[in-house]
């Protein structure tokens, strides 16, 4: 018998090793760690009983009552491991254990008490159950009404197993299935290799091997990679809102020249005399080359492109940039001027470009709004549109300074010329003027825009577009892409209030308000959950969801948005190919209805 003792102590040096790890490395909080951890723990105990049972049947004649305690403890444990990993089952055969949500886990409270009541109930009855010990030397074992109740108890939970894998026939490839199979077929060794020699005691190693296999299929991924998912969830997140706030701002922005355009022709209509119509027809032509500025140069990414881009092999943080300038220009400032720079989170750690050169312009513009403004504020934004693996930068520097006529700002607005010899000359001071920066941004392949009014100040916006240079980080936006859901709609304030219930239940946001984005991002391999596409968009959602498709390795699900007006038509859109329809009158129980 004592041959055969090197099966429990090299199972308990090893279940040693897979305890210590398990329980030392951060776990996710789940059911099946839960009944997991016991099931190690209770291992352990065993083969530390199983060790003692070796010793216990030669010392039944000097510690009779100690042998047989620690004989019937064992038989316990066989019973109490046995009990445990059957609500594992129960668990896993469960029909909506994947779905982890309140039902789940209720049932599994009823489990745990059940198996807790049957687990006493059947300890003690066996604890009170004779115990016979056979033992000619060689050959030692245990037999009589306690092993015999132990058979009919294993032999109940393994026709439950049994049966409940013919039940679940077509989900046996899952992993959890894996451990419920080998389970039944180690106790049936077991049995065979016990009913030969019945002194072989080799369940409990059967429990340790059992043990490990479940170590390798329980779910339980890396913490430390959760963590960082975490932290990029988050930052995407924050990325998205203020992706939603630019956009937001960018609408208001278009109200105002259309405003002040549909102000001054009304006043124009109504005047009788042409005075002041010079200065209102210089004003809304301005006001009509802002308003191209933010359609064509800011809002349309779909002009995003390599092509568009000067690239210079020059690798910066932009970043850094920034903060130098805001070091030296915090020095310069008159008291009494509040100098604020307001830099968007999502500005990619590295950019490709001509550093100098965007250095040269960011402080000539803020040197100029300082240079004018005796008391409030210089403000420098910046904001940035991402598109794959590029960057459109929207600079603009606010000031509360003296501001400067319509007729100088339409001056400037008209200059379409190169730099000269002299201006080249003069890059390398800082004695640049505004028409020197307006050239030096069209040479780096960008926009210039100014808004200006005399004693009330200036706003300055320029658009440079920059190759991102990919950090090692982007490979987690792979896995959070899993749960990324893409919402294309041109209602801003539609697009906030969706993005924030998609958050709230869990999933990431990507916004998107042209069609051509959304077909860009999908052929260019992203990935995402769902696609949610406004019906009102540039392009109809059904010529999108047509161009989708033709890709044939295509299969995200594409969810309609439809507004009032067409929400009666809303079973066409499933008969032409939409995986769901939401109806944006009641957007939030809709979605909860989709992603349920």
């Amino acid at each position: 018998m004592k041959t055969f003792m090197a099966f429990p102590i090299c199972s308990l040096v090893f279940m040693s090793l897979i305890a210590t790890v398990y329980f030392l490395k951060p776990r996710i909080k789940s059911i099946e760690n839960s009944i997991y951890k016991w099931l190690v723990i209770v291992n352990i105990i065993g083969l530390v009983l199983e060790i003692l049972c070796y010793f216990a049947v030669d010392m039944v004649d000097t510690y009779y009552f100690l042998s047989i305690a620690i004989l019937k403890l064992y038989v316990v444990y066989i019973f109490i491991w046995a009990n445990i990993f059957n609500s594992y089952v129960f668990m896993v055969s469960y029909k909506n254990y994947d779905k982890n949500d309140e039902t789940v886990k209720k049932y599994y409270q009823k489990v745990k008490r059940n198996s807790i009541i049957f687990g006493l109930l059947g300890a003690i009855l066996l604890l009170f159950l004779p115990i016979k010990i056979f033992n000619e030397g060689r050959l030692a074992y245990t037999y009589g009404p306690i092993t015999d109740a132990l058979i009919i108890f294993c032999f109940i939970m393994v026709s439950f197993w049994f049966i409940k894998c013919i039940v679940n026939i077509k989900n046996l490839k899952q992993k959890k299935y894996i451990s419920v199979i080998a389970c039944i077929i180690v106790l049936t060794l077991v049995l065979l290799i016990q009913s030969y020699d019945r002194s072989i005691l080799i369940s409990t190693t059967g429990h340790s091997f059992m043990v490990l296999l479940m170590f390798f299929t329980i779910e339980n991924p890396d913490m430390k990679i959760i963590n960082e998912l975490n932290k990029n969830r988050l930052l995407v997140s924050e990325t998205n809102e203020e992706k939603s706030n630019f956009l937001f701002l960018a609408s208001t922005q278009l109200k105002k020249p259309i405003n002040n355009i549909e102000n001054l022709s009304n006043k124009s209509l109504d005047s009788n005399t042409k005075e002041n119509m010079e200065e209102r027809l210089t004003i809304i032509n301005n006001d009509a080359h802002l308003l191209s500025f933010l359609i064509s140069n800011i809002m349309d990414i779909s002009t995003l492109t390599n092509a568009n881009i000067k690239v210079i092999s020059n690798k910066y943080s932009l970043i850094n940039l920034l903060e130098k300038i805001r070091i030296f220009k915090e020095k310069e400032v008159k008291s009494g001027v509040d100098l604020r720079f307001i830099l968007s989170k999502s500005i990619p750690k590295y950019l490709y470009g001509d550093s100098k050169l965007l250095e040269q312009v960011i402080n000539s513009l803020l040197d100029n709004a300082i240079k004018y403004t005796d008391s409030g504020f210089v403000e420098l934004t910046v904001n940035v549109i991402v598109k794959y693996d590029m960057c459109r930068l929207v600079l603009t520097v606010y000031d509360s300074g003296k501001g400067m006529s319509i007729d100088k700002v339409n001056d400037l607005i008209m200059i379409d010329e190169p730099l000269n010899d002299e201006e080249l000359n003069r890059l390398e001071t800082k004695n640049v003027d505004i028409n020197t920066i307006k050239k030096i941004v069209t040479k780096l392949g960008g926009y210039f825009a100014i808004r200006s009014e005399e004693n009330k100040g200036t706003e300055i916006k320029i658009v440079i577009d920059q190759k991102i240079e990919k950090d090692d980080d982007d490979v987690f936006n792979k896995y959070l892409n899993q749960d990324t859901i893409l919402v294309a709609s041109n209602d801003m304030e539609f697009m906030k209030n969706i993005t924030n219930s998609l958050n709230k239940r869990g999933f990431d946001v990507e916004n998107s308000i042209y069609g051509n984005d959304v077909l860009d991002r999908i052929r260019t391999g992203e990935n995402f959950k769902y696609i949610f596409l406004d019906d009102m968009l540039d392009k109809r959602a059904l010529e999108i969801l047509r161009e989708l498709k033709k890709d044939k390795k295509f299969k995200i699900p594409v969810v309609v948005m439809l507004d009032k007006d067409t929400e009666f038509i809303k079973k066409h859109f499933l008969e032409d190919g939409f995986s769901d329809y939401l109806l944006k009158s009641d957007f939030r129980s809709e979605v909860a209805r989709i992603l349920k």
